[in-house]
């Protein structure tokens, strides 16, 4: 059941982002693009969740399911949360902000691995950037459109990461932080 909140949770908060980027008038459609096929796209989704398996395969079951065991959570949740960061650096420029989402995107699939597994936090990554790609935005960095075409191609001026380099993922995704964290530090209020 977690994994199904966790996948339609981040299709929610990227729908969110969407919503918000729209509203402020953000978002510019480019075209004309060339129609992808149902297989293709298949192909693609596919795709999109066999990285969202790699990526949290190393970044939380390794560096910090398997990690923890030897440094200590502490540490491991550190050192998974810096290199999800790292790594994603190289599909394009990381402003402020893109490298502030990564951290706390980062520190959310952490948490979703932690309490609820691998697959939690596997459909957590997977929703958000399926989401992301069928509305036509890169997944983290125009660096990925060649791999990844998207059915349509949207951009937000100014930000070539995409989407996650925007206050609004910001916003949505310190809510999403906050509401997971909510009731243990009202806990600690008690």
């Amino acid at each position: 059941m977690a994994i199904v909140w966790c996948f339609g949770g981040s299709v929610a908060a990227f729908l969110l982002v969407w919503v918000l980027l729209q509203g402020h008038g953000l978002v510019q459609l480019h075209g004309p693009v060339k129609p992808l096929s149902l297989m293709r796209q298949v192909r693609l989704g596919a795709l999109l969740l066999l990285m969202a398996f790699i990526e949290e395969g190393i970044f939380r079951w390794l560096l910090l399911g398997q990690a923890s065991q030897l440094i200590g959570l502490g540490p491991a949740f550190i050192l998974s949360v810096a290199a999800f960061t790292l790594a994603h650096r190289t599909n394009g420029p990381l402003s402020f902000s893109a490298i502030v989402n990564l951290l706390v995107v980062s520190t959310i699939l952490g948490i979703l691995f932690w309490w609820w597994g691998l697959w939690a936090a596997v459909a957590a990554h997977f929703g958000w950037n399926l989401t992301q790609w069928w509305l036509g935005f890169t997944v983290s960095g125009e660096k990925t459109r060649p791999l990844l075409p998207a059915p349509r191609v949207r951009k937000i001026s100014g930000h070539p990461y995409g989407p996650e380099s925007h206050w609004a993922a910001t916003v949505v995704m310190m809510g999403v932080l906050v509401a997971l964290l909510a009731p243990g530090l009202a806990a600690l209020h008690v």
